[in-house]
């Protein structure tokens, strides 16, 4: 889409000058005003760091930018919010400046899932330019009931092994016990902030509440989101929906991420074709 702004204007907004802690950037904007911006949500009890390796597989049309929450990486000495409308809240405040003169897109895995979905939802409600599409991996569509024991009524020895259920986290650091009495509070307000928003959640669709292209990935060995259980996101757009399917468990985000990154890439472009 052709730009009114000169492209040798700098591009000194609010944003630049005062970068919101929730936006993390890898490397340096190769260019002021990219075609599309990408936004990475974290999965529970992970920083942006996770999404370190997706920048280098996009071009200078993409910019590929992903969210610190509170309680870890650069934000580590902050507590994690367990209030998912406070965060969610949050999020889109920072988001919100980043995309006003910029298309953009979101994907998150897992509990990211959730959070791209509602800060598109709180966009939506608001009348704030949508998302070009959303990406939501690893998370079953939001009406239907969780299938593991509320945090709360877990010990910190039951919650670790549920972690190594889940095999996203190095078996070296779940037996490390000094980093995991560092990490652990962290990753129990994101469970506790799931638990929080389950409690919540609409028994059922009652309408679509985007309009946006919306693509879940699943894994199929996942148990906690299956390919139907993804599939049941169709009910929350009226826009275009797809599943795509890869041949792993719940963090097939990492064990195919080649491939999960170059299906991102191949629909973020087929939509700038289209712009």
């Amino acid at each position: 889409m052709p730009s009114s702004v000169s492209p040798a204007a700098p591009a000194f907004t609010a944003q630049a000058l005062h970068p919101s802690p929730y936006v993390h950037r890898f490397i340096p904007a190769r260019t002021q005003r990219p075609r599309i911006r990408l936004f990475l949500f974290p999965f529970a009890g992970a920083s942006a760091s996770v999404y370190r390796e997706w920048p280098a597989r996009f071009d200078h049309d993409h910019e590929v930018l992903a969210l610190q929450l509170p309680g870890r990486g650069s934000r580590l000495a902050e507590p994690a919010h367990q209030d998912y409308r406070r965060l969610v809240a949050e999020i889109a405040e920072a988001v919100r400046g980043e995309v006003a003169d910029v298309p953009y897109a979101f994907f998150g895995h897992s509990m990211g899932a959730l959070l791209a979905f509602q800060v598109a939802c709180h966009f939506a409600t608001r009348g704030i330019r949508p998302p070009e599409c959303l990406f939501l991996s690893g998370r079953k569509a939001p009406h239907l009931p969780g299938t593991r024991l509320p945090v709360a009524q877990m010990s910190d020895g039951d919650f670790i092994e549920e972690l190594r259920r889940m095999e996203g986290t190095p078996p070296a650091l779940l037996q490390n016990r000094e980093l995991m009495a560092l990490l652990l509070p962290t990753v129990r307000a994101d469970f506790l902030l799931l638990d929080d928003w389950q409690r919540q959640a609409p028994s059922r669709p009652e309408r679509a509440p985007l309009r946006v292209p919306i693509h879940v990935l699943v894994g199929r060995r996942d148990p906690h989101c299956s390919p139907e259980d993804g599939a049941l996101w169709d009910a929350y757009t009226d826009g275009n929906f797809e599943l795509l399917e890869y041949n792993g468990g719940h963090f097939f985000v990492q064990s195919h991420q080649s491939r999960v990154i170059a299906d991102v890439r191949q629909r973020l472009d087929a939509r700038l074709v289209g712009a």
